[in-house]
């Protein structure tokens, strides 16, 4: 019986050509397709464009002469030198020294650091016209009238770059503790605490909207301050992204996020982008690149640069693929931009690319080591690895 009533169904079925309802006088039926993942972007392959200026990581707007260039050993470092560009010179630590080096006379000083057993400079900036050094024991100094002199010894263990604001100076002890250096009297005070996430620990850029900075105590914990006051904000905004967006968790960001028309952008290792509105929660693009970001640029005209193993992708400000390169490296870096070039570094060298003919035109072969950083000055580059200090000139 079961089976009679099946074949009577099928052939209900085809006899009013596989629709089952009714249908209005004024139907017409139309060939359309709804997108339903929009996350999936296919590669436009334009060939033409400018990038404008490089705002993130840092802004850039370098005119150097990129047919002839040169790369120059400045200085032998360690893995645990820090380096900072003041008033045009460089302030780079090896051991239990400081060097300075003025970039307009060549003239070096050496000052030998008082430090104790296992203590190393963190942090070097300036205030009221003066270097200060901090350990990462929260040990400070300052140099004056060519001397290192001790001004507070506050005992916190920290492993983050702190936050230079004004007159104060926001450490993070190791275990998340957030206190406040008043640098006019060298006075310290216990502002908060964090939840810390497991994370990567680096070196994050800070970025701020209209309202706040933004700041990573490391990849996987997202810090936001109060623009005007430089309060602790605990308002999870990462849990939230990662609530609303389709592609996963958001857990190993690769820098703090950075806002362009009022959105935050957020890079995760894993090749995940999303671009995020804090405020109404809304995702306004996302994409998903399956394979590791390594590093990235991000220009004045909304272009988003991203270096992966393998590629050198540029995304428009709504997530298209525009164009994209192999660039067949086996360990690749980090990338910078000059003009229309992207400079790809590798381990073995810097690659000149050019992404709008898909080609690499220059090759400046120099062995890297590990933990390469790049730093722009108003005229120069400068490139620092685990061994040694570089310049790259015309």
């Amino acid at each position: 019986m079961k089976k009679i009533k099946f074949l009577i169904f099928l052939f209900a079925l085809t006899s009013c050509n596989q629709y089952l309802g009714t249908v209005d006088d004024d139907y017409i039926p139309k060939k359309e397709v709804t997108e339903i993942f929009s996350t999936l972007k296919k590669e436009a392959n334009i060939s033409e464009f400018e990038f404008g200026n490089i705002m993130f990581p840092k802004f850039v707007n370098l005119s150097l002469n990129t047919n002839e260039l040169e790369i120059n050993k400045i200085i032998n470092i360690d893995k645990n030198s820090v380096i900072n560009f003041i008033n045009n010179k460089i302030f780079v630590t090896k051991n239990n020294s400081i060097y300075i080096i003025d970039l307009n006379t060549q003239n070096n000083l050496e000052y030998n650091l008082n430090l104790i057993n296992d203590e190393k400079i963190h942090y070097i900036f300036e205030y009221n016209n003066k270097i200060y050094l901090l350990t990462n024991n929260s040990h400070m100094f300052v140099i004056e009238n060519q001397n290192v002199l001790e001004v507070a010894n506050f005992e916190i263990f920290t492993n983050v770059y702190p936050i230079l604001s004004d007159k104060k100076l926001i450490i993070f002890s190791v275990f998340g503790d957030i206190f406040e250096i008043n640098l006019e009297d060298n006075s310290i005070l216990y502002k908060d605490s964090i939840s810390v996430n497991n994370g990567i620990s680096k070196k994050s850029s800070i970025y701020e909207d209209k309202d706040n900075f933004y700041y990573l105590f490391n990849s996987g914990t997202l810090l936001t301050f109060d623009k005007s006051n430089y309060e602790y904000l605990n308002n999870y905004i990462l849990e939230d992204l990662n609530i609303m967006s389709s592609l996963g968790v958001f857990e190993e960001l690769v820098d703090a996020p950075f806002s362009y028309n009022n959105f935050l952008y957020f890079l995760d290792s894993s090749g995940k982008i999303s671009v995020y509105d804090p405020i109404s929660s809304e995702i306004y693009w996302e994409i998903d690149l399956n394979s590791p970001i390594l590093n990235y640029l991000f220009t004045s005209d909304g272009y988003l640069i991203i270096l992966t193993l393998d590629k050198i992708i540029l995304l428009s400000d709504n997530g298209k693929i525009l164009n994209s390169y192999f660039h067949n490296k086996e360990i690749p870096i980090l990338i910078f931009n000059i003009n229309k070039n992207i400079f790809l570094i590798s381990d073995n060298g810097i690659s000149v690319i050019n992404i709008e003919n898909k080609s690499e035109e220059k090759f400046y072969k120099n062995k890297f080591s590990n933990n390469l950083e790049v730093y722009f000055t108003e005229k120069n580059i400068f490139l620092k690895d685990d061994k040694s200090l570089f310049k790259l000139s015309e």
